[in-house]
């Protein structure tokens, strides 16, 4: 790659970030349903003509947000590494990764929940461009692991939704119990050991 399309690249990758912090803004602000490409534009300092350089719609628009969000550089880090690390460490390390996450970002995760499930179209995409890629990843793990024999045989897809309902259901605790949810009287990691520890020894190989 030359300097000339590094620097290509890097425009276009702070433009889009530009964007999509302004859409979350307006969003949240004004709602989904009431805002429009202009107003995001307006909020990111750009033209309306630009954005859509690099968004089709405002659909597209919040499913790259949501994307964004969900999927940290540092969640991308854990997945690509997770041969690397024992089951144990690795499933330490991806919910802790994503409780803190969560526990961060509750508020405006169930802001973008509410409107994707408004949508029929969004939702799909919003299923098959976030959440089934994540889940593919982690079924990939406990498919290996079974064939390694680190876990006994069980139903990948089921038991990767339950890994998943549980981390986002504590999220979820975590938001609706404030102050008085033990979740926040912990520390992250022993939380993350806990949950491993259910997940890992109830999976072990006999």
């Amino acid at each position: 790659m030359t300097a000339r399309q590094a620097r290509k690249e890097r425009i276009t990758q702070e433009r889009r970030e530009q964007i999509l912090k302004a859409a979350l803004s307006v969003f949240s602000t004004r709602g989904y349903g009431e805002s429009t490409m202009a107003d995001v534009a307006e909020a990111a300092g750009v033209g309306v003509g630009t954005i859509y350089n690099y968004y089709k719609d405002k659909r597209d628009l919040l499913i790259s947000l949501v994307q964004n969000l969900l999927i940290s550089e540092n969640l991308v880090s854990i997945l690509d590494k997770m041969t690397l690390y024992s089951s144990r460490d690795f499933m330490d390390l991806l919910i802790e990764e994503r409780l803190r996450f969560g526990f961060d970002n509750a508020q405006t995760i169930l802001f973008l929940m509410f409107e994707i499930q408004r949508d029929a179209k969004m939702r799909r995409k919003y299923v098959q461009n976030v959440v089934w890629p994540l889940l593919s990843r982690l079924e990939n793990l406990i498919r290996s692991q079974v064939k390694s024999g680190v876990f006994r045989k069980v139903d990948e897809k089921i038991i990767a939704r339950a890994m998943a309902g549980t981390i986002i259901g504590n999220a979820l605790l975590f938001r609706l119990e404030q102050r008085e949810s033990p979740l926040k009287k912990a520390h992250l990691k022993d939380i993350a050991h806990e949950l491993s520890g259910l997940f890992i020894d109830g999976l072990a190989g006999k």
